[in-house]
């Protein structure tokens, strides 16, 4: 599949995303952005509805994991090309990264040791806790700034506006 928009899905769709997942270049909307979010909550509630009915906890719990696991695949590129959006360095992404790499790392940990052993963890590294709240806040708020009108130095405007 080729980078012309004439190839791609239409801006506002969550296929688009899922189409760009490792193309780090170009602009993304905040429609774009919401068109994944509502499709990943919405898929996400399907497949923990039908796990509820038809498995025991911890396949429900590993099926939530999985899922959340594959979702977050697109979520680096699309932060990237929304902060480009915006005019600014993908290099912001990295606030979205540290949180899901805490979260990846206590998910791990949670498969792999005993309990009183992440207990143990938690009671240490809670202070990160705050870091991540921190970076999660500072993410969603680039994310939902509006982009520049008009061509900027990392393509031209997706919306079709002129400066």
């Amino acid at each position: 599949m080729s980078d012309t928009p004439s190839a791609l899905p239409a801006p506002t769709s969550a296929r688009r995303t899922f189409a760009l997942a490792f193309t780090f270049s170009g602009r993304a909307t905040r429609t774009e952005l919401a068109s994944y979010i509502l499709s990943a909550i919405l898929l996400t509630l399907a497949a923990s509805f039908a796990a509820a009915l038809l498995t025991e906890y911890q396949t429900r719990a590993l099926v939530s994991d999985v899922l959340t696991v594959l979702l977050a695949i697109p979520v680096p590129a699309l932060l990237v090309r929304r902060l480009h959006d915006q005019d600014r360095t993908g290099k912001l992404a990295w606030l979205a990264a540290f949180s899901f790499t805490v979260w990846l790392v206590r998910m791990i940990l949670s498969y792999t040791t005993a309990m009183d052993v992440r207990i143990g963890l938690d009671r240490m590294i809670w202070p990160i806790d705050w870091l991540v709240i921190l970076a999660n806040l500072g993410a969603v708020i680039l994310a939902i700034l509006p982009g520049t009108p008009g061509p900027n130095r990392f393509g031209p405007d997706p919306r079709q506006r002129s400066a």
